[in-house]
């Protein structure tokens, strides 16, 4: 599968210290692009929770030359999607509109004011998201649950803040959270469409060749630890079901174990039914949920992620849950899975991650992360290679040393 796709990127840092990056897919009448600049976990103060994503949500709500309306009326002439995020933004096309529509991104991305009607608006809309977060159980679940493992890290805090803190918010918030973390370096411009890459990076160097400004200074985070012991808590609310989260700190996506752990993720419970034994054992042979998912592998990211196990189940069986979780990690730090199970999830892997990359926005971001993570252009091709190399045992070994069944926190939901 691998030897089909041959992926042209080419790549431009510029004096800024902006990195350019172009994916040729040739033959499609479609384009993307997208920006992802250097804004990490702590760049929002402390008492400010929120105001990263409050701003990502208002970039296309008036720019320099735009009102809101132009410029969503702007896009739409072009037959395109803008959408910005607290990293900047993605806009995709028709191939014909590229040139047009980068302008649109740059001037949603670079030149966003921030009108405060606006602001109020998308701020009013947050707050009854955090509203009606607080009556789902699975919400508060998983917030509780990340606020166990991470304590007061930033990355404890609910990326779209708290009622509080977002209440307090003020369009100069923004415009001052964006003056000083919308800068370019170590930031990425990545596109993908049928140009040929070296015309892709002249036409993004015209763009955003002009993108100045001295680089930030990022906060020094803490390091996290992993817990020294279990904690369980429940959070009573008037539902029928339970939303129950299980697990402890886990890795960088940089850590050299992360294929194995891919694979046994896979194994233990992110695969599909016929490889995840949480799935086959707690929902196929139990019947104690619908859903059912664990693994260490999905959150992993510039800084540590979690093993997450979770399951919605009735409160009856909430212990029956943890109990037959527990008994699956240690089963697979114990016990290597056998060499049929390695090989149908080596045959998922390998024949399922190019799929991720048929739409252009994928192909921009896989470049990103590629140069990001330093995998190197050529991990598409490399890495069919790193996981049919793993073994039964690589996996155990693995598990064993990321896997900690007595230091996982217990965070559940709902009905007691």
């Amino acid at each position: 599968m691998n030897d089909t796709i041959r992926l042209n990127i080419g790549e431009r840092e510029l004096p800024s210290g902006l990195t350019l990056l172009a994916v040729q897919n040739p033959g499609v009448p479609t384009f993307a692009a997208v920006v992802s600049l250097e804004i990490r976990a702590g760049a929002e103060p402390d008492d400010r929770g929120g105001l990263a994503n409050l701003v990502g949500e208002c970039l296309d709500e008036g720019t320099r030359h735009y009102d809101a309306l132009e410029l969503a009326t702007a896009a739409e002439r072009l037959g395109a999607a803008l959408e910005g995020n607290h990293r900047g933004g993605v806009v995709m096309c028709p191939a014909t509109s590229q040139k047009e529509a980068l302008g649109l991104l740059r001037e949603m991305v670079l030149d966003a004011e921030f009108p405060g009607r606006e602001v109020r608006r998308v701020q009013a809309e947050i707050l009854t998201e955090i509203q009606a977060e607080a009556d789902d159980p699975r919400s508060v679940a998983v917030k509780r649950f990340r606020k166990e493992i991470y304590g007061d890290h930033p990355l404890g805090r609910p990326g779209n803040g708290t009622a509080k803190s977002v209440a307090k918010l003020k369009p100069k918030d923004l415009r001052e959270f964006h003056a000083t973390w919308f800068r370019p370096q170590g930031g990425y411009v990545a596109v993908a469409g049928p140009d040929e890459p070296e015309r892709s990076l002249d036409r993004l160097e015209k763009v955003f060749g002009s993108f100045r400004g001295k680089p930030p200074k990022h906060p020094v985070l803490p390091d996290v630890e992993l817990a020294s012991g279990p904690r369980d808590a429940h959070v009573p609310m008037p539902r029928e079901q339970v939303h129950v989260y299980l697990g402890h700190l886990g890795i960088r996506r940089t850590h050299p174990d992360f294929y194995v752990l891919s694979v046994m993720d896979h194994i233990l419970g992110t695969g599909p039914g016929f490889t995840s034994r949480c799935s086959r054992k707690l929902r196929d042979e139990q019947g104690l949920c619908y859903a059912v998912s664990a693994g260490i592998t999905p959150s992993a990211g510039e800084e540590p992620g979690t093993f997450t196990a979770y399951i919605g189940t009735s409160p009856a069986h909430r212990q029956r849950a943890i109990d037959g979780f527990l008994d699956e990690i240690r089963r697979i730090r114990t016990e290597a899975p056998s060499l049929q199970e390695v090989r149908d999830v080596q045959d998922y892997l390998t024949g399922s991650f190019v799929f991720a990359l048929e739409r252009n926005s994928n192909l921009a971001a896989y470049a990103i992360r590629a140069r990001r993570f330093g995998l190197g252009f050529d991990f598409l091709h490399r890495y069919p290679g790193l996981v049919r190399a793993i073994t039964p045992e690589q996996v155990r070994e693995a598990a064993e040393r990321h896997l900690h069944p007595d230091r996982l926190a217990v965070v559940s939901a709902g009905a007691s």
